[in-house]
């Protein structure tokens, strides 16, 4: 086996090694010998230097004998001697104290060193080492550009105040200072002599965005400036302001030093002057911000700023509260709030102005007439004019506010427009109307001592509020006339004046434009006051003035729609409103009954063989001029019976009309005579009640007055689709529907009673006609069944049992419905309504109802309940369709028997039917008492009461106050539970 690893052949020397000797290296200089003694040259230089010093800093004025007899000695003792404050005095800082053999030399340089390392060394020998160490890698994209330190002082100046230097240009395109470069097409780089390109670029950073962001908003309120007959009144307020800040940031950048020296030290303290302009470059950077110019932004990239004042009004107050928040520098505070002061300023008039806070109100509206087109409000009103509509939906596009003002403040300078409206069209010379004695200029405040002053007047406000409210309730109508042109020839004073006299001489802040905001900068506090800690705390209490006059409107347009001696009392037209539209008047109740619906069990009412007669000899004529001859029979003629069933319940032959519905100019005659008719009984009461005359009844006189053309019943348009059949059948539930009462307030009223509102009043009287019509055949029902010796199943005494039972039921389920609907539903929540709007002298309004839209909003929601406890809402769909169908069976028996009656149906025909009906009507009612079962646990779930207590408790209070919607449920049930339907 072989050796894997062979060894190596030996290696072959030279035989002569001295030929490969490397030739010696000699000194290139000699030192001396030293004497042969011991030498110790560095104490030896110490010696004799602190010899030297001790003899000329302490000089012998005098012989120590003489200075022995002095007291000098004494005040050498008294010094106290510091060593830190002996050695700085002592100690040069210039001075090298590095103790080493260079130092000897004489060349060596005295200076003190800054410390051991590289980096503490001097600018010129630190760029060196690195730039040696790592050289620039050479670019050909990179010029480099080499500056003295004057160059970059004067480049700097000129930078900060937005111009170009000999070292940055200003680029358009990217709106950026770039470095200049001496070769095109190439990227500049700034070397600082004695520094690096790195530590440039990082000084030079904050300057050049100092001066980029200031160009920035320069050129953004030059662009908009050039606007000017495009923009708001709030921009342009907005822009000045700005335009402020800019101005009052570039002359603090003025003040920048100009120094030419050759190096960094020549500027006192580089680090102090670039800490020095941080704030600068905070200020314009947010507002840079705010205007949407941010620097890491371009200029294809800016978003334009807002056109509405509201949007920017919320930007600059997110903008203030975000720095407050964050504890930014107090000019930089100062400026936000100055900027959000100078631009409310005309937002504030004009919210004033719109809801009438101001002195010069009576001179703006003095000619000018308040109608109906001038209440374009923005809930429900209906103007025929396109004009007016327009400018309403104008309105409501415009309602919309700034940030900072909260919910309720918006909703409250809605409400006072609309009241302001209302109140002038309803009382013109009402001292609110006339201007505001107390006015206060809305504006911003920043100070103690102005904060102070606000809130002491605010309480003082509050102090007097509530005697203001009772007097403007007690007093409505009665108003001194306004004082008119007093002192007139004081007005034509000026006119005596020498000429110039009436010139005002210029203010400081005219010849110094920025001298507002200097004092406002100055002035403004380091934090908030501590009365408003936060910023929403000042804006209410800013704003609590105008809030205050918008409360005082409201609450005088509230008292003269409550106050008795009114022709707009809300009650007087409400229980109007009640009394007809709900039918809680027992005289128009009976009128009407009598009008439209008949109990008799007659089938042939009163004149019908005369209109029958009369329509007979008209086609007989006609026959006879067709015939030859002109002959007809003359057998006696009997009034025909009608071809259709008889419409039981349906009153004044109605239903023998050619068709349905009924029109004509009679049918118009005799409702227009219920509504006379009852309007003029209940004048007569009131004349008999009434024994004294005051003005109150007066005014109550005149509403029931007007109540005859402001009354009317109208016809309504046939539906289209399904339900239209049922209009049209007279024995239908639904055959009423077609009439309806329609009520015309009077203005401003229609604004409160809109036609929203006045629907539901329909709704409601369309449902009480359905269970008039049942309940007047019910009655026609018991009147052809009371007499046993005529029984309409004479051969079928199971189905004349059947029938009676079932009279029974039906009737007593007719009169609990109708009970329940006017005692509970309908008076159950309106009377309480009308209870609260009944105010005494004694009793202010504003304590229950904030302005007149609350108020509405409640009637609105009492109506609201009443449809619920009629079951007539949209979400009651089930129950209300279950109560109709019980009532159309209802109604459809007494046809039944009607037509039993008439003879037109056979017995054995009608038992069938009879059953059917009966069937029909268990189940439903049966499924009505458990739907009602389920509503009323769903809406007692929340008070944890069972169904009888729940009842017991409304039984028990004896207050006529429903529970308002689904509540009233209860005594329905309790009515209809009687016959023990639950049971099955």
């Amino acid at each position: 086996m072989s050796d894997p690893f062979p060894l190596l052949p030996p290696l072959d020397y030279p035989p002569d090694s001295e030929s490969y000797e490397l030739p010696p290296i000699f000194p290139a200089f000699s030192v001396p010998r030293l004497a042969d003694k011991p030498q110790d040259p560095i104490m030896d230089t110490l010696r004799f230097t602190q010899s030297a010093q001790r003899h000329l800093a302490d000089p012998q004025l005098l012989p120590p004998e003489v200075i022995a007899l002095t007291d000098l000695w004494l005040s050498d003792s008294d010094k106290s001697h510091n060593i830190w404050a002996h050695a700085a005095a002592a100690s040069s800082t210039n001075q090298s104290y590095i103790k080493s053999w260079d130092s000897l030399r004489a060349s060596f340089v005295q200076l003190a060193s800054p410390g051991p390392f590289l980096s503490d060394q001097s600018n010129r020998v630190f760029s060196s080492a690195r730039y040696h160490v790592n050289p620039r890698i050479h670019d050909t994209q990179t010029y480099i550009i080499h500056a003295t330190v004057s160059e970059v002082l004067k480049s700097i100046k000129m930078i900060l105040i937005g111009t170009s230097s000999p070292l940055y240009a200003w680029d358009s395109p990217s709106e950026m200072f770039i470095l200049t470069s001496g070769e095109p097409g190439k990227q500049g780089v700034l070397v600082i002599d004695g520094k690096d390109d790195i530590i440039s670029e990082s000084f030079m950073r904050r300057f050049l965005s100092i001066g980029t962001l200031l160009r920035r908003l320069e050129l953004f309120t030059d662009t908009i400036r050039r606007q000017s007959t495009t923009i708001a009144p709030t921009v342009h307020a907005f822009i000045h302001a700005l335009s402020s800040c800019v101005e009052y940031t570039r002359l603090g950048l003025a003040d920048f030093p100009d120094n030419t020296g050759d190096s960094m030290h020549d500027l006192d303290t580089p680090a102090a002057t670039w800490m020095h302009h941080d704030e600068y470059e905070q200020i314009l950077a947010a507002l840079a911000s705010l205007c949407r110019r941010d620097m890491d932004i371009y200029p294809p990239n800016y978003r334009d700023l807002p056109t509405s004042a509201e949007t920017i009004l919320s930007d600059i107050y997110i903008a203030l509260e975000s720095h407050i928040e964050r504890g930014s520098p107090r000019r930089v505070v100062a400026m936000f709030a100055y900027i959000l002061t100078m631009t409310c300023q005309d937002y504030y008039r004009y919210l004033s102005r719109s809801v009438g806070y101001s002195r010069d109100f009576v001179v703006l509206n003095a000619h000018k007439s308040a109608t109906s087109q001038d209440l374009n409000l923005d809930f429900g009103v209906i103007n025929d004019d396109e004009q007016d509509d327009e400018q309403t939906e104008t309105d409501e596009i415009d309602i919309e506010f700034p940030c900072f003002m909260g919910s309720d403040v918006t909703e409250a300078l809605i409400r006072a427009r609309d009241s302001l409206k209302l109140l002038r069209a309803a009382q013109p010379e009402h001292p609110l109307l006339q201007g505001v004695s107390s006015y206060q200029e809305i504006t911003w405040f920043w100070t103690d001592k102005d904060v102070q002053a606000a809130w002491t007047h605010r309480e003082r406000c509050e102090l007097s509020t509530d005697h203001q409210h009772q007097e403007e309730d007690g007093v409505v109508n009665q108003h001194e006339p306004v004082a008119s042109d007093q002192d007139v020839l004081s007005q034509f004073q000026v006119f005596d004046l020498e000429p110039g006299a009436h010139l005002v001489a210029p203010s400081p802040s005219s010849q110094h434009p920025n001298r507002h905001l200097e004092q406002f900068i100055s002035t403004f506090p380091k934090g908030l006051p501590t009365i408003t800690p936060t910023l929403p705390h000042l804006t209410s209490l800013v704003i609590s003035p105008l809030l205050e006059h918008c409360y005082a409107l409201s609450g005088a347009l509230l008292s003269l729609f409550l106050s008795r001696s009114s022709y707009l009392n809300l009650h007087a037209h409400l229980s109007l409103l009640r009394s007809y539209l709900l039918l809680t008047s027992p005289i128009f109740k009976a009128r009407l009954q009598g009008a439209l619906f008949s109990d008799e069990d007659n089938w042939r009412f009163e004149g019908s063989e005369t209109r029958a007669l009369a329509k007979k000899s008209s086609m007989h004529r006609l026959r006879r001029a067709k015939t030859p001859s002109g002959d007809g029979p003359e057998s006696g003629w009997q009034p025909e019976e009608g071809t259709g069933p008889w419409a039981v319940g349906l009153g004044l032959g109605l239903a023998e009309r050619d068709s349905w519905p009924p029109g004509g100019a009679d049918l118009g005659f005799y409702l227009r005579t219920v509504i006379m008719d009852s309007l003029e009984s209940l004048h007569g009461l009131e004349r008999f009640d009434n024994n004294e005359h005051t003005e109150d009844s007066d005014e109550n006189k005149r509403i029931f007055v007007e109540a005859e053309y402001r009354l009317g019943f109208a016809i309504r348009d046939l539906p289209v689709g399904t339900g239209r059949e049922r209009w049209l059948n007279p024995c239908s539930i639904e055959s009423l529907d077609f009439l309806y009462m329609d009520y015309k307030p009077p203005h401003p009223l229609d604004v409160l009673l809109t036609p929203d509102v006045l629907s539901k009043y329909q709704r409601v009287f369309s449902f009480i006609l359905r269970l008039m019509r049942v309940q007047s055949a019910s009655s026609t029902l018991f009147r052809m069944t009371r007499k046993i010796s005529n029984p309409l199943f004479s051969t079928l005494s199971s189905a004349n049992k059947l029938l009676l039972r079932f009279r029974f039921m039906a009737q007593a389920f007719v009169e609990a419905l109708s009970s329940y609907v006017f005692d509970t539903a309908i008076r159950g929540n309106f009377d309480a309504f009308l209870a609260q709007l009944d105010v005494s002298p004694t009793t202010s309004a504003s304590g229950r109802f904030s302005d007149v839209f609350v108020l509405a909003d409640l009637h609105s929601s009492v109506l609201d309940d009443i449809l619920s406890a009629c079951l007539l809402r949209s979400g009651q769909r089930a129950a209300g369709d279950l109560l109709r169908g019980c009532l159309e069976l209802v109604l459809d028996l007494c046809i039944l028997a009607g037509e039993l009656r008439r003879g037109r149906i056979e017995e054995y025909k009608a038992q069938p039917v009879l059953e059917d009906l009966f069937s029909s009507y268990t189940e439903k009612m049966t499924t009505l008492v458990k739907v009602l079962k389920m509503m009323i646990d769903k809406g007692s779930s929340s008070s944890h009461l069972p169904i009888e207590f729940a009842y017991l408790q409304g039984v028990t209070s004896g207050s006529p106050m429903a529970s308002g919607g689904t509540g009233s449920l209860h005594y329905l049930l309790a009515k209809l539970d009687v016959g023990g339907w639950k049971g099955g």
